[in-house]
């Protein structure tokens, strides 16, 4: 044996030891859970109900893949809100034009485009969020609340990050609650009542979705 292959051999075998265990995990992201709660929690509204979306946890974040809890001050996760009229083929991306949208003027968070997009507040280690929609046009719609790191915030610093894995973020609306996910069908249009339908953890629930019908 060479005194180079013998010298490798010796690092590798060292360097085991300097593998921090915690960064072996399934997953190629961090994927940290967001809490959420729309209510009431109903699978019908009339015109003129008020729908409250609202968000608030402790910045000791639960990360899905590692199965650990980090500890996330002042971490922009970039909320976004999305609404779907599903009820016409193609289905209409700029739903949130059917409803009255009413937000504090103490969170930033505002209509940008077909979404409500900001950050949550953050104080005394906890998130916080919250707005109310009030439905004006009947018809079918599908919600999403989600979290969207991706490009600009995948890379921040928080204690204990493993230096190559990014992260990303999904939000649990109403504790994991089915959230009406069975209305999809309804709708004519096959990326809501086939595709989503096909894998309902990432393209239904990770990103906080909810399905309703408006009525007179």
């Amino acid at each position: 044996m060479s005194n180079y292959l013998f010298l490798a051999l010796i690092f590798g075998f060292l360097c085991q030891g300097c593998i921090n265990k915690d960064c072996d995990f399934d997953g190629v992201k961090y994927e940290f859970e967001l809490l959420a709660s729309l209510s009431p929690a109903k699978d019908t509204f009339r015109i003129g109900d008020t729908i409250l979306i609202s968000s608030s946890f402790s910045d000791d974040v639960f990360e899905v893949n590692s199965q650990r809890t980090y500890n996330l001050v002042n971490f922009r996760f970039h909320p976004g809100t999305g609404m779907y009229k599903i009820d016409t083929f193609p289905a209409i991306d700029d739903g949130l034009q059917f409803f009255e949208v009413y937000i504090s003027p103490e969170y930033s968070y505002q209509r940008v485009g077909e979404e409500l997009l900001g950050q949550y507040n953050y104080e005394n280690g906890v998130y916080s969020l919250a707005f109310k929609l009030v439905p004006r046009e009947p018809g079918l719609y599908y919600l999403e609340q989600g979290s969207a790191l991706f490009p600009v915030d995948e890379w921040q610093d928080f204690p204990g990050k493993c230096k190559y894995i990014s992260s990303d973020a999904r939000v649990t609306l109403n504790g994991g609650s089915d959230n009406n996910i069975g209305l999809l069908s309804d709708s004519p249009d096959p990326h809501y009542n086939a595709w989503i339908l096909s894998d309902p953890d990432d393209l239904f629930y990770k990103f906080g979705g909810y399905c309703f019908y408006v009525v007179e």
